[in-house]
């Protein structure tokens, strides 16, 4: 009763609620950022056909991460085929699952510019040249002209509800993890 089992699943591209009908290959780290080893064996690239994959594993914390091709001939381009990343606690005798969600390129770039809205607006902290991240955001906003939106509105949605509530800060009593001893 050691061993713990992980069950991961991979959604559908576009489709964030449905489980993918391809083979993905998935990877599991440890909590040093490397390619889990255990028993002789390496947990990277592991075939989960059909977008599952179960695994026996001993007791620990993993992050777990996908791809849809890890090549980059043959027609096959690593491109936008990553999922997310999970978090996965595997315990002793238990039994955990994760799902990894397929972002498009259209969300990843938008998340991308967003996240360098972000950092322009951090005033006084060291970062980036204004004019390159100015440059790159133009490049990003003209790509993402270029592609095609989700189909699914659960990819970008929650986006301007998200820069919303970041612009207004904590409500609701919530005053940021800040209390008051």
């Amino acid at each position: 009763m050691g061993l713990g089992r992980l069950n991961v699943f991979v959604s559908g591209l576009d489709e964030p609620c449905k489980i993918d009908d391809r083979t993905w290959f998935i990877t599991l780290y440890d909590c040093d950022g490397k390619v889990f080893k255990w028993c002789g064996r390496r947990y990277a690239v592991i075939p989960a056909r059909c977008g599952h994959l179960e695994l026996e594993l001993p007791p620990g914390i993993y992050t777990v991460v996908g791809v849809w091709s890890f090549g980059t001939g043959g027609g096959h381009v690593f491109g936008n085929h990553l999922t997310d990343h999970a978090i996965a606690q595997v315990c002793c005798g238990g039994h955990a699952c994760v799902t990894l969600y397929t972002p498009t390129a259209h969300r990843c770039g938008v998340l991308f510019d967003i996240a360098l809205d972000v950092l322009q607006r951090r005033p006084g902290e060291a970062g980036p040249p204004r004019e390159a991240v100015d440059r790159a955001r133009e490049a990003i906003r003209e790509v993402l002209d270029h592609l095609p939106k989700p189909a699914n509105p659960f990819e970008i949605g929650n986006l301007d509800e998200l820069m919303k509530t970041l612009e207004e800060g904590p409500q609701g009593g919530d005053d940021g993890g800040k209390r008051e001893a």
